[in-house]
């Protein structure tokens, strides 16, 4: 009689599954001073922004009406800072207000937008997408629709790599992340 071996394959969680939970940001590559410029940022806020590698992000994960939504949180030394959430549909959705003033929900051409503020403090537009295994953003200045910033993230090994592009111009950063838990 032979003996069959089977070895089963076991599937790495999708992105959306796996970035559930905090992430620690282990260091930046890339041109982030000048991409801070870029947005108006003061230089001495910029000289104290390139030295907060430590800092950490929680995402979480809600399930509404048969959809996916991602709620990102930056989490500080004396307060968190929640982004809006954001679905994972492409599917037209009627306007709604959130928790913030700035946050609502709307649709275009089919894409759900979400109104939010940037980290500088600029009232901005984000919707977000799944492109192979990677989540992308594509975020808009709601007073100047050409300012366009795209957001990459994706799993590198153990990592969670964040790219930040500036359309008008190719300046970007990447952040690395190291997952501190699970859910």
């Amino acid at each position: 009689a032979s003996l069959l071996s089977c070895t089963m394959a076991v599937a790495e969680p999708r992105l959306t599954d796996y970035i559930i939970g905090t992430m620690k940001l282990t260091r930046r590559e890339g041109d982030y001073d000048a991409f801070l410029a870029l947005r108006g940022v003061p230089y001495p806020v910029r000289l104290v922004l390139q030295n907060l590698v430590g800092s950490t992000r929680r995402f979480a994960s809600e399930m509404k009406h048969g959809v996916l939504w991602l709620t990102e949180t930056e989490l500080g030394t004396f307060r968190d800072t929640a982004k809006a959430p954001v679905p994972l549909d492409g599917a037209a959705r009627r306007p709604a207000v959130s928790a913030g003033a700035m946050r609502r929900v709307a649709s275009r051409a089919g894409k759900t937008w979400v109104r939010d503020v940037n980290p500088a403090g600029v009232p901005v537009r984000r919707r977000w997408a799944e492109a192979g295994g990677s989540l992308v953003c594509e975020e808009r200045e709601l007073e100047h629709e050409d300012r366009v910033t795209r957001v990459e993230v994706a799993r590198e090994g153990g990592l969670v790599a964040v790219t930040v592009t500036d359309q008008a111009t190719g300046t970007s950063f990447r952040e690395l992340f190291a997952k501190c838990g699970g859910r």
